[in-house]
């Protein structure tokens, strides 16, 4: 069984920026354990634990993602998502990209015939850059709510099938087939 999911890649020089986002709206960042710069990415559909053999129908199911453009992306903002009111992970978001969503319904629909389920809920593209493990005063909250992003925009032109590997120091991803965007 492999753990496996769609990725948007992020630009590295963008990864990057990021970082100097998180530094500038927090100055006590390094005492959390962010998210590795090289996993930063958009998970376009999680897929979870499949047979070998899965992974390859998974791939020709893709094939059309070469019919697509690149991708104009812009950061939005930082957010949280809540698990008890407690804050769980934080992100960082993308303003509305309609190509995007559509991708994103594109491949929900190929990959029903391989057959992997639909996605029940909305798509929300965002990178996820911390998972809080510990309680949070409400000055992290703040910081990173009331932070403005400059705008930033830039081109995605690769999609990954990843897999995500568990271990005790977190997870690990590995490419698995990077599709490029025309």
């Amino acid at each position: 069984m492999r753990r496996i999911f769609i990725a948007l890649k992020i630009p590295e020089y963008i990864q990057k920026e990021i970082i100097s986002y998180i530094i500038k709206a927090y100055p006590g960042y390094q005492n959390f354990k962010w998210e590795p710069i090289n996993k930063l990415h958009i998970t376009l559909k999680f897929i979870g634990d499949i047979k070998n053999d899965t992974v390859d129908k998974i791939i020709d199911a893709l094939g059309f993602i070469s019919n697509y453009k690149t991708l104009n992306c812009s950061l939005d903002k930082f957010g949280f998502f809540y698990w008890k009111k407690e804050p769980k992970i934080l992100w960082l978001g993308l303003k509305a990209n309609p190509e995007l969503n559509t991708l994103v319904e594109d491949i929900n629909i190929v990959l029903e015939k391989v057959p992997i389920l639909k996605d029940e809920r909305n798509f929300k593209a965002h990178l996820t850059l911390l998972r809080i493990k510990q309680s949070v005063q409400n000055n992290f909250i703040e910081s990173f709510e009331n932070y403005k992003i400059p705008e930033v925009n830039f081109v995605a032109d690769e999609i990954a099938v990843m897999e995500s590997k568990l271990l005790p120091q977190g997870s690990k991803y590995k490419d698995i087939k990077i599709l490029k965007l025309n």
